[in-house]
């Protein structure tokens, strides 16, 4: 079975599930607490939920398909990459170095 999570771009994933592709979105603008949707791939909505966690809880439940195991693998391997790219800008420079540490 070819499963998989990606991250399109920040709070945007799609989940390819069993056949069945979903897209999840934060909606930035939204003032309700629901503010994550869950649409097709066609872009029709299906369902909002509260958290990322609960919309792939919900594509979980309602596929049959452990999601929210992609959910977790996708998180870590994001998180890799972020550090990985934090590690290289947190370099500090020998200035900032000196600068932190006050006159001398």
């Amino acid at each position: 079975m070819d499963d998989s999570v990606e991250e399109l771009e920040p709070d945007m994933w799609r989940v390819h599930i069993g056949g069945i592709t979903r897209i999840i979105r934060y909606r930035r603008d939204s003032k309700t607490f629901a503010p994550w949707d869950v649409t097709s791939a066609e872009g029709r909505s299906l369902w909002s939920a509260a958290s990322l966690e609960s919309a792939f809880r919900w594509i979980q439940a309602r596929t049959g398909y452990p999601a929210e195991a992609l959910f977790t693998q996708a998180l870590l391997e994001h998180s890799a990459r972020l550090g990985a790219a934090r590690a290289d800008v947190a370099e500090p420079s020998a200035w900032s170095a000196k600068r932190q540490s006050g006159p001398g």
